[in-house]
């Protein structure tokens, strides 16, 4: 038995020898076959973007293991290669192949915004694609010279939300829902209790889809340089469904296919091939510039879901961000920060942990500016109630200040459908208030409404206190609606319209500052097995992708719907109903 021990032994560690040489050969050959970038000169800037875009590179959730796939290039960073490239004299021009763009609108506006000021320094902008979503035509517009593939759609047809209802569902099933909710717009519960939106639902959301759109004609007819009524036909009817609608709707310049392009883009720059600069290689040679100065300004990414805990990226948790206000506290030569805010809102509990925070670095002096990206709704907004000043883009949501909590009942359906009925022993009233299997009283009712519209009455208070507002204007403005930046600015719910340069020139001046350095929070680092698959991923297959489009606008509803009452089952929620997708 002891020689089988020790044989035992002496193997396993033979076995974890093994796998840490084979690790640290792997680390070797990783570092030395990783490209040393290098720009050509007469090199083109290829943007596709068919990547996720965070705000902050790389603050997205992971993968399985705790490994991302590959890097995503975050939106701040995009717009500052946008700008190095106008000046790079290695940088010819830009190929833009914006296809389908992994961006709402807001986000690809910026994008849009940045090119512009490309074309500013009199290089060329092309773009081709074999077809184009709403998104990435936004951006594939601000080309010189567009192409499209000779079978290729422009797809202009609108914004629409999908959303489903499971009063069906819970008629069949004995399945039924627990709803409390504060806010006569606070339309995130609805599916739950109801078989269509109500009539306050379809108001609001047509009144934000509408900003979308109109804003969409807008910028496709002075893109362009066409009349805005003809496009908000053509975008209303589905006119451009094919290549000759696309044509003679002055959409597209030309169809050719991509070779072509490419051989275009050849005897322009007077060369064999073209070479085309991924953004993610550019990225690689321009990394974000180190400097020392005794000015700064921070940026705070909130963006994704308000989580009620964990680490995970592109969340906000306070597990993360209090470590990002511990050093801002801490650091005097920070005198501003910007609050930039992408997210749709959730845990009622952290917002207001969350919105503490912003109050107590207020009150050192610092000088904060909130920025809204595509979303900044209902928790969303709670986290940024504190600042000094509110920036929001103009197709930003906003608002949706309202609370609700949900508990599934499965008490009906357990008897009905499986034969399986519940007694309980407890010592207390309240003891099984949160079940799942046992059916509440109305009184059980009451006191949980009662909690809710407890949290729905602090929301609007912290609103009034930042707003400067009373409860009661506040009122008018909450109940759970969704508004626009745009029309949140007339209600007083932001202070004016312009994008996160916007809010770092007002912090800059409010604290009298010329020169500073900005500091991005939180700080995302990649883990050894990241940058060792990242270092590989050109090179090595990992497989066929899944057949399963994670991405279609139905199984994004339904992932968002299990989200919903697993989180609003744990603690009341402050959160919209975000999914704003082309249809």
């Amino acid at each position: 038995m002891k020689q089988f021990l020790k044989f035992v032994a002496a193997s396993f560690v033979g076995v974890i020898l093994v796998l840490l040489f084979f690790i640290f050969i792997l680390a070797i050959m990783a570092q030395s076959s990783a490209p040393q970038v290098n720009i050509e000169s007469n090199s083109v800037l290829h943007l596709k973007l068919d990547s996720a875009i965070p705000e902050l590179t790389d603050n997205v959730p992971q993968g399985q293991f705790g490994v991302s796939q590959s890097s995503a290039i975050g939106l701040n960073d995009i717009t500052r290669l946008l700008d190095e490239a106008s000046s790079d004299s290695k940088i010819k021009g830009i190929y833009l192949q914006t296809e389908s763009v992994m961006a709402n609108p807001t986000t690809a506006y910026s994008i849009a915004r940045s090119i512009s000021k490309f074309k500013e320094s009199g290089k060329f902008v092309l773009g081709y694609g074999d077809y184009f979503s709403q998104s990435g035509y936004i951006i594939a517009a601000m080309a010189d010279t567009l192409w499209l593939n000779p079978n290729g759609v422009v797809d202009l047809r609108g914004y629409g939300m999908t959303m489903p209802f499971f009063e069906d569902f819970s008629d069949k099933t004995g399945v039924d829902f627990d709803v409390y909710h504060a806010g006569k717009f606070k339309s995130a519960i609805e599916p739950y209790y109801r078989g269509e939106a109500s009539a306050e639902n379809r108001y609001q959301v047509q009144q934000y889809l509408g900003t979308y759109h109109d804003a969409l004609a807008r910028h496709i007819a002075l893109e362009r340089d066409l009349d805005a009524e003809e496009v908000d036909k053509v975008i209303t009817d589905g006119l451009s469904q094919n290549i000759d609608d696309a044509l003679s709707y002055g959409l597209i310049d030309g169809q050719l296919y991509e070779d072509d392009v490419e051989e275009i883009l050849a005897d322009m720059l007077d060369v064999k091939s073209p070479e085309l600069v991924t953004l993610s290689t550019y990225a690689t040679a321009h990394p974000k510039p180190t400097m020392n100065h005794n000015n700064k300004i921070a940026v705070i990414y909130a963006e994704g879901e308000v989580a009620s805990g964990g680490e995970e990226r592109g969340s906000i948790s306070m597990e993360v961000y209090d470590e990002v206000f511990d050093r801002l506290e801490k650091n005097d030569k920070v005198k501003a920060v910007i609050l930039r805010v992408n997210s749709p809102g959730g845990s009622a509990v952290t917002s207001d942990k969350f919105w503490k925070r912003v109050k107590d670095l207020k009150k050192q002096g610092k000088y904060i500016v909130a920025s809204f990206g595509d979303y900044a709704a209902s928790g969303g907004y709670y986290i940024a109630a504190a600042v000094d000043e509110i920036v929001s883009e103009p197709t930003t949501l906003t608002g949706s200040i309202g609370v609700f909590s949900m508990i599934p009942d499965f008490s009906e359906m357990s008897k009905d459908e499986l034969g399986i009925s519940w007694d309980t022993i407890g010592t207390g009233k309240r003891t099984f208030l949160y079940s799942t299997f046992i059916s509440r009283s109305a009184a059980d009712n009451a006191l949980l409404t009662a909690q809710t519209e407890r949290v729905y009455s602090s929301f609007k208070k912290v609103v009034a206190e930042g707003r400067d507002m009373t409860v009661e204007a506040v009122d008018e403005v909450a109940q759970g609606r969704v508004w626009s930046g745009e029309d949140a600015l007339a209600t007083g719910l932001i202070d004016t319209l312009g994008d996160l340069s916007t809010a770092v020139q007002m912090a800059a001046a409010a604290v009298d500052y010329d020169d500073y350095k900005i500091l991005e929070y939180p700080i995302i680092e990649k883990t050894f097995y990241e940058e060792l698959l990242e270092s590989f991923s050109e090179s090595v297959s990992i497989g066929p992708k899944p057949q399963v489009d994670l991405q279609s606008p139905m199984i994004r509803q339904l992932l968002t719907q299990v989200k919903i009452i697993e989180a609003a089952s744990q603690t009341p929620q402050a959160r919209m109903p975000f999914s704003i997708l082309e249809q």
